[in-house]
């Protein structure tokens, strides 16, 4: 009887043991779907299930003592739907690991260390601003191009937070042929092996009351490739926001150091909330990209949007976006965009979409 009881005890110790270390990890993701209608101007029109960064993860730490964790994450993107992208577009791949996923330190008195993959400094300084991010009116249709990021082979440094200050600077080498953000070169040249490539992203952040503002740069080589593609980026944002209203302005350069072209873009966002569960959005994005010297290869952006929050995790909102594009610009919504919705790219061509969707956070 003695053993039977021993045998029970130690039994229910160890699903005790590996319940509590079961709590260690934390399950989280997002559904975010939605139901797009684009016209794509002077090509076929198009309508379906988008699913807009949508995504499923894994995340824990370990405490070391003396004020220092191990932290761990891995988290992969959900194509709900299947989408109206293609295979290519960053919405709508669905590999294990492919949103960010690392190891790494994170120290109480002097900042956090990771190695994997994530977003580079550059694009989290801003992405918090666009008030339609991860669906078809994404700004990154036409801003943060090639820069607007989610590397492999990474290291980066985050620091605490100073007084509402606080800097990220992030390192990252060859993306094993691929640039990052799918910025493969063009005329011609082959995205090999030896077409290796590195960058370097760095961003202050201000965040304090009502009040934020950033400024972040980041530059991109393309080693030995064809055309020798290497660019450049930087750019200042500022926000304000309280109960009522919040404003957003970003302004960005990026260039081209082969003598490609550079552009220049600004965005404006505001959200008026019209209750404590609904909210009015509107933003409009201009880009002067003068591609190789050539005139009228710019466009704008136009986005209006509702939201309305039924929980603290749910939320149902619709939106219309448009491009007006010049005359030799070719631009398409969503591409870069966590979304599997985009339009047709066309040579003066400017598409539009209606978009009503849910968001559900776990």
């Amino acid at each position: 009887m003695n053993m039977k009881k021993s045998l029970i005890a130690l039994a229910v110790a160890g699903v005790c043991a590996s319940t509590a270390a079961m709590a260690e990890v934390s399950v989280y993701g997002q559904a975010n779907v939605s139901y797009d209608v684009i016209d794509n101007d002077k090509n076929r029109d198009s309508h379906g299930v988008g699913s807009n960064a949508s995504r499923f993860g894994l995340k824990g730490s370990e405490d070391l003592g003396g004020g220092l964790s191990a932290i761990y994450q891995i988290e992969s993107q959900i194509a709900i739907g299947a989408g109206l992208g293609g295979t290519e577009n960053p919405g709508s791949q669905t590999a294990v690991a492919f949103r960010d996923t690392f190891a790494g330190l994170k120290s109480d008195t002097m900042g956090t260390v990771r190695l994997g993959r994530f977003d580079t400094p550059y694009k989290l300084a801003t992405r918090g601003m666009d008030m339609f991010h991860n669906t078809i009116a994404d700004n990154r249709s036409l801003m943060g191009i090639g820069h607007d990021v989610r590397a492999s082979n990474s290291v980066g440094f985050n620091s605490l937070n100073y007084s509402g200050f606080s800097a990220a600077v992030s390192y990252f080498g060859d993306q094993g042929g691929t640039a990052p953000g799918f910025n493969t070169p063009t005329v011609g040249s082959l995205n090999s092996l030896n077409n290796t490539n590195e960058g370097f992203s760095i961003a202050g952040m201000y965040n304090a009351g009502p009040y934020y503002a950033t400024a972040a740069y980041q530059s991109i080589s393309n080693g030995l490739s064809y055309t020798n593609l290497s660019t450049e980026a930087w750019k200042i944002g500022g926000g304000y926001s309280v109960d009522a209203f919040a404003i957003n302005g970003v302004y960005e350069k990026i260039e081209n150091r082969n003598g490609s072209g550079s552009s220049r873009g600004w965005y404006l966002s505001g959200k008026y909330n019209v209750t404590s569960a609904d909210a009015l959005k509107l933003a409009y994005t201009d880009i002067d990209h003068a591609v190789g010297g050539a005139s009228n290869t710019g466009a704008k952006q136009y986005s209006v949007g509702y939201d309305h929050k039924m929980s603290n995790r749910t939320t149902l909102y619709a939106l219309y976006t448009k491009l007006d594009t010049d005359s030799n610009g070719s631009y398409a919504l969503g591409w870069n965009s966590g979304s599997t919705s985009v339009s047709n790219a066309g040579i003066g061509q400017s598409p539009s979409a209606f978009s009503a969707g849910m968001k559900h956070s776990f």
